[in-house]
């Protein structure tokens, strides 16, 4: 039967373990630990230490091969990787033997004098959790990998509580940045939490701020906001993410997006001062809502293609609306109210189709559109002008549907190419020392066709 040795070296006798491990340490035998490049783990095994690889420990089970496993302290208490060895070994029928030195974690509980902190203990394969608590490591045991982890997570600079424990009778903590605690090989690394400006890439820390703002030594422009107030802003930042995506910036996209995220954290700290909810129930009720109208993806519902998939949220919609009593007593009462005056008219066009209310082809729907423009031109009051002219905008967002053209975004890429033109317009006149209220509008014609040519791409097509 192939035997399998866990030999634990005592954290604070170096010198005196050499002899000790002699006495265990077959030539032959492989030898395996989850940090080799520890002083202690190399002064003592030499170069032949191997670092243990979880992923491996299936093949090297197979193999049949005599095995002794170190580690610096008590290698089931001390040394994640050793444990899950020890766990597969045992079930694989090896005979397993552990010789225990003194804990290495006990020695650390009582050199740093934790108390009743709240930390997670990290060794071995450990997985690395939130750094909003503190983190224990048991460094001497680590394996590259976590500490490589440890070191993407949390900054350089960050000041930690060290143990160094071979040959030290009274090991005392010594505070450290990060960086020189690992480069020192540590047997022993107590990383505190981050504080919230040590981590701006969390979303708990954009909360954070927020309260803060609000706090009432916080912000007092913040703090005068109200669900009210904010409304504007939110229309204001949405409209600068859809210029942004306009105009293909990717930059801008990202600083926008964080503009507008920033809306819906500002909405719901008012929200939870107010009790009536929290951030945490926003994205519960959203992640709830797609995994429920998901079944073809989170259930066993099965879908075609992309409109079986549209049908299937609508159902469920309608299903979830009508068991909460929020059945719409009109068909447009989905139509949302707040948008646009061109949106809102292409979407009650798309939703009464639905129903068959529609002109059967499109040129029904151009005879309309001329229909309303003799009205428009016979309209003698600015009451009637008003009328007809609305009605003229909303005939325009039915051909659009009839085109399959999105009415709202036609117009905002023909804003964006006007703005284009008449800023090079602008820009013609200010090179020539002058001012676009200076020329005819003979010469404001030409500049704009000159414009037309300027702002277009090379084959021709407006920008």
């Amino acid at each position: 039967m192939p035997q399998l040795l866990f030999l634990g070296l005592d954290p604070s006798g170096a010198s005196a373990d050499a002899a000790h491990a002699a006495a265990f340490l077959e030539p032959s035998a492989p030898l395996l630990a989850g940090n080799p490049r520890h002083p202690v783990i190399r002064q003592i095994c030499g170069e032949r230490v191997r670092e243990a690889n979880p992923a491996k420990f299936g093949s090297l089970l197979e193999s049949r091969e005599d095995v002794t496993y170190v580690t610096d302290g008590h290698p089931l208490l001390d040394d994640g990787c050793a444990r899950e060895l020890h766990q597969q070994a045992t079930m694989a029928g090896w005979d397993v033997r552990v010789v225990a030195a003194s804990s290495l974690l006990e020695q650390a509980y009582a050199a740093l004098a934790l108390g009743g902190e709240p930390h997670t203990v990290a060794s071995g394969t450990s997985m690395l959790g939130a750094t909003d608590t503190a983190l224990l490591v048991l460094a001497a045991n680590a394996p590259i990998r976590l500490m490589q982890a440890i070191q993407r997570q949390y900054p350089a600079a960050h000041a930690v509580r060290v143990l160094a424990l071979a040959d030290e009778l009274a090991p005392e903590a010594h505070t450290l940045p990060l960086r020189e605690a690992i480069a020192l090989h540590s047997d022993v690394i107590y990383i505190p939490p981050l504080t919230p400006l040590e981590q701006l890439d969390e979303p708990t820390t954009l909360r954070w701020i927020m309260a803060r703002l609000r706090a009432p030594n916080g912000c007092p422009w913040d703090q005068e906001q109200t669900h009210q107030t904010l409304k504007k802003h939110l229309l204001e930042e949405t409209a600068e993410v859809l210029d942004a995506l306009d105009e293909d910036d990717t930059d801008a996209l990202r600083e926008e997006l964080g503009d507008l995220l920033l809306q819906v954290y500002f909405q719901a700290q008012i929200a939870e001062e107010q009790g009536d909810f929290t951030f945490d129930d926003v994205v519960r009720g959203i992640s709830e809502k797609l995994v429920r109208r998901h079944p073809h993806v989170f259930g066993d519902r099965a879908v075609g293609n992309a409109e079986q998939a549209l049908a299937n949220w609508e159902s469920i919609k309608r299903a979830e609306h009508a068991a909460q009593g929020k059945e719409r007593h009109s068909l447009l009462d989905r139509v949302p109210r707040s948008l646009s005056g061109l949106a809102t008219a292409q979407a009650i066009g798309n939703t009464v189709a639905k129903v068959g209310f529609d002109w059967p082809h499109i040129q029904g729907v151009l005879a309309k559109l001329r229909e309303e423009m003799d009205e428009l031109d016979a309209a003698e009051t600015t009451e009637e002008r008003f009328e007809e002219l609305g009605d003229v905008l909303f005939v325009m967002a039915q051909v659009a549907k009839w085109l399959e053209v999105d009415a709202e975004e036609a117009l905002r890429a023909s804003n964006s190419k006007f703005r284009r033109r008449f800023g090079y317009m602008e820009e013609v006149a200010r090179n020539a020392g002058s001012e676009l209220s200076d020329y005819s509008f003979e010469k404001l014609d030409s500049l704009w066709e000159e414009a037309k040519l300027a702002t277009s791409n090379p084959w021709g097509c407006p920008r």
